[in-house]
Protein backbone atom coordinates (compact mmCIF):
# COMPACT_ATOMS: atom_id res chain seq x y z
CA UNK A 1 0.00 0.00 0.00
CA UNK A 2 2.87 2.49 1.04
CA UNK A 3 4.57 1.70 -2.53
CA UNK A 4 1.22 2.68 -3.88
CA UNK A 5 1.47 6.23 -2.35
CA UNK A 6 4.90 6.60 -3.56
CA UNK A 7 4.14 5.87 -6.99
CA UNK A 8 0.91 8.06 -6.81
CA UNK A 9 2.74 11.07 -5.89
CA UNK A 10 5.40 10.83 -7.96
CA UNK A 11 3.28 11.07 -11.09
CA UNK A 12 1.43 14.20 -9.56
CA UNK A 13 4.95 16.10 -9.81
CA UNK A 14 5.15 18.29 -12.57
CA UNK A 15 8.00 18.61 -14.85
CA UNK A 16 9.96 21.91 -14.82
CA UNK A 17 9.85 24.33 -17.99
CA UNK A 18 12.95 24.25 -19.53
CA UNK A 19 12.59 28.45 -19.12
CA UNK A 20 12.79 30.02 -16.12
CA UNK A 21 9.96 32.50 -14.66
CA UNK A 22 6.89 30.57 -16.57
CA UNK A 23 4.82 27.88 -15.39
CA UNK A 24 2.40 25.68 -17.21
CA UNK A 25 -1.54 26.47 -16.43
CA UNK A 26 -4.69 25.81 -18.08
CA UNK A 27 -3.37 24.56 -21.08
CA UNK A 28 -0.95 28.01 -21.56
CA UNK A 29 2.52 29.26 -20.55
CA UNK A 30 2.05 31.50 -17.43
CA UNK A 31 3.83 34.36 -16.84
CA UNK A 32 3.77 35.76 -13.10
CA UNK A 33 5.91 37.83 -11.55
CA UNK A 34 6.50 38.79 -7.61
CA UNK A 35 7.82 42.28 -6.65
CA UNK A 36 7.93 44.20 -3.14
CA UNK A 37 4.99 41.50 -2.20
CA UNK A 38 3.01 41.85 -5.26
CA UNK A 39 2.38 39.26 -7.26
CA UNK A 40 1.53 40.38 -11.01
CA UNK A 41 0.43 38.23 -13.81
CA UNK A 42 1.58 39.08 -17.43
CA UNK A 43 -0.03 36.75 -19.88
CA UNK A 44 -0.56 33.24 -20.95
CA UNK A 45 0.80 32.78 -23.94
CA UNK A 46 0.44 29.66 -26.29
CA UNK A 47 4.56 29.11 -27.26
CA UNK A 48 6.64 28.31 -24.55
CA UNK A 49 9.72 30.85 -26.26
CA UNK A 50 6.87 33.39 -26.40
CA UNK A 51 6.39 32.61 -22.97
CA UNK A 52 9.86 32.67 -21.61
CA UNK A 53 10.61 35.88 -23.69
CA UNK A 54 8.15 38.43 -22.29
CA UNK A 55 9.45 36.66 -18.64
CA UNK A 56 12.51 38.20 -19.86
CA UNK A 57 10.90 41.33 -20.76
CA UNK A 58 9.68 42.17 -17.78
CA UNK A 59 12.36 41.73 -15.79
CA UNK A 60 14.82 43.26 -17.86
CA UNK A 61 12.17 46.69 -17.55
CA UNK A 62 11.30 45.91 -13.89
CA UNK A 63 14.65 45.33 -12.77
CA UNK A 64 17.45 47.21 -15.51
CA UNK A 65 19.48 45.36 -17.84
CA UNK A 66 22.49 44.51 -15.88
CA UNK A 67 21.06 40.92 -14.06
CA UNK A 68 24.36 41.01 -12.30
CA UNK A 69 22.88 44.12 -10.11
CA UNK A 70 19.32 41.61 -9.56
CA UNK A 71 18.85 40.34 -6.38
CA UNK A 72 20.16 36.87 -5.82
CA UNK A 73 16.50 35.29 -5.83
CA UNK A 74 15.51 36.54 -9.01
CA UNK A 75 15.43 34.04 -11.58
CA UNK A 76 18.51 35.26 -14.37
CA UNK A 77 16.71 35.99 -17.99
CA UNK A 78 16.74 33.02 -20.49
CA UNK A 79 17.79 35.24 -23.61
CA UNK A 80 19.80 38.24 -24.02
CA UNK A 81 17.87 41.80 -25.29
CA UNK A 82 16.15 40.88 -28.47
CA UNK A 83 12.98 41.76 -30.44
CA UNK A 84 10.68 39.12 -30.11
CA UNK A 85 8.19 38.38 -32.98
CA UNK A 86 4.99 38.00 -31.45
CA UNK A 87 5.17 39.48 -28.01
CA UNK A 88 3.49 42.86 -27.51
CA UNK A 89 6.38 44.39 -25.26
CA UNK A 90 3.93 47.26 -24.51
CA UNK A 91 1.34 45.00 -23.36
CA UNK A 92 3.85 43.93 -20.53
CA UNK A 93 5.28 47.71 -19.85
CA UNK A 94 1.84 48.40 -18.97
CA UNK A 95 1.04 45.71 -17.26
CA UNK A 96 3.93 46.51 -14.61
CA UNK A 97 2.57 49.88 -14.91
CA UNK A 98 -1.07 49.15 -13.62
CA UNK A 99 -0.05 47.13 -10.94
CA UNK A 100 2.09 49.84 -9.27
CA UNK A 101 5.57 48.52 -10.10
CA UNK A 102 6.85 50.97 -12.30
CA UNK A 103 6.34 54.78 -13.85
CA UNK A 104 5.32 55.76 -16.90
CA UNK A 105 8.98 57.45 -17.18
CA UNK A 106 10.91 54.98 -15.77
CA UNK A 107 9.30 52.14 -17.82
CA UNK A 108 10.02 54.53 -21.18
CA UNK A 109 13.41 54.81 -20.05
CA UNK A 110 14.10 51.10 -19.51
CA UNK A 111 12.57 50.37 -23.13
CA UNK A 112 14.72 52.78 -24.45
CA UNK A 113 17.65 50.87 -22.90
CA UNK A 114 16.79 47.77 -24.05
CA UNK A 115 15.75 48.76 -27.31
CA UNK A 116 19.12 50.91 -27.67
CA UNK A 117 20.75 46.97 -26.08
CA UNK A 118 18.81 44.85 -28.88
CA UNK A 119 20.36 47.47 -31.86
CA UNK A 120 23.97 47.04 -30.72
CA UNK A 121 24.07 43.39 -30.29
CA UNK A 122 22.58 43.20 -33.67
CA UNK A 123 25.13 45.13 -35.16
CA UNK A 124 27.74 43.47 -33.29
CA UNK A 125 26.67 40.21 -34.19
CA UNK A 126 26.27 41.40 -38.17
CA UNK A 127 30.29 42.27 -37.93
Amino acid sequence: MSGEAVIQSASDTKPKPPYRGITRHAGKWLVKLRHRGKDVTIAHFEELEDAAWAADYARYILLGLNPACWRPKIMKPNFPPSEPEYVDSWYIRQRLIDAGLLTFDLAWDRSREYREAVRVSGEASKT
